[in-house]
């Protein structure tokens, strides 16, 4: 297991803090953060702490207004880290440690969170638009990239046959539920992943190339069977691996132990990392697919 030569590196704003960063005072700078992701529609979310800022970062992170995050996490020695978060931060705060020694920044983000809610869209689309450009509207009202809208979407089949809208269509009001709505007409499922829009058919993958999960690339312990779904009857597999960033919601992992194997789909993961501690994994809820 790897517990040496990890990397973080936390952007809020125009701030970047890296794992290397010297520290004035002799005070250690250490990061702890959780980072839950879903194939959901609601918001992903992170909590990032940073401990021993110097007084002037510390002040421009507080002093931001509702900040971008992005937060890179892996390991060294292999090159083998990315983002596993990127959002709008919605608070940040200072407390001093109990012993009174050390200050801890934490800042609390939510992917695409910022506009999700409150995001409206007022547009009329003519007869023969295509479905990835009223689903784009919906994205930019939301505040979030297009992401996988034109390969999905341009492929989709709406209820009438096609991926293009024969009437037109008229939206207002919140873009959450006219993207929504748009979606279930054409058999798509939609989240907002990395501050991008992340569009699956449904039951499918959103990423169909796999990642191998074995004790040798990184599974900690045995996988074990939590649950079935009492809809689809699928069953739900947990996971603790090493902090993989190549594993996330919508992507396909070829499990590979003594106890489970098969092919199944990322559900929902958390990151969680503590650089004063053990803790640098990835606890995945799988589900069964059929490839």
């Amino acid at each position: 297991m790897r517990l040496r030569g990890r990397y973080w590196e936390l952007t809020v704003g125009t701030t970047r803090i890296r794992h290397d960063d010297a520290v004035a005072g002799n005070r250690p700078l250490t990061i702890q953060f959780s980072v839950t992701k879903t194939l959901g529609r609601e918001p992903n979310k992170a909590t990032i702490s940073v401990t021993n800022l110097s007084p002037t970062r510390r002040q421009s992170l507080e002093d931001a207004s509702e900040p971008q995050v992005e937060l890179v996490a892996g390991y060294q020695e292999d090159s083998s880290h990315d983002t596993i978060f990127a959002g709008d931060a919605y608070d940040v705060y200072t407390v001093r440690t109990s012993d009174g020694v050390d200050r801890v920044t934490t800042v609390e983000a939510k992917d695409g969170g910022r506009s999700y809610r409150t995001a409206t869209i007022t547009s009329t689309f003519g007869p023969g638009v295509q479905l990835a450009t009223v689903i784009n509207a919906c994205a930019d009202a939301m505040g979030i990239g297009t992401g996988n809208t034109q390969s999905v979407a341009g492929a989709a089949e709406l209820d009438s046959g096609g991926s293009i809208l024969q009437d037109g269509i008229a939206l207002e009001g919140p873009a959450w539920r006219a993207l929504d709505r748009l979606c279930r007409s054409a058999s798509l499922r939609w989240s907002v992943q990395q501050g991008v829009l992340q569009l699956r058919a449904a039951r499918r993958a959103a990423e169909t190339r796999a990642v191998r999960l074995s004790p040798g690339t990184g599974l900690i312990g045995s996988p074990s069977r939590s649950s079935i779904d009492p809809r689809t009857r699928k069953v739900s597999i947990e996971t603790r691996s090493l902090l993989i960033p190549g594993i996330y919601p919508g992507r396909i992992i070829s499990l590979e132990s003594s106890e489970i194997s098969g092919s199944y789909m990322c559900r929902s993961i958390t990151y969680t990392g503590d650089s004063t501690a053990n803790d640098w994994y990835a606890d995945s809820i799988l589900e069964d697919y059929e490839t």
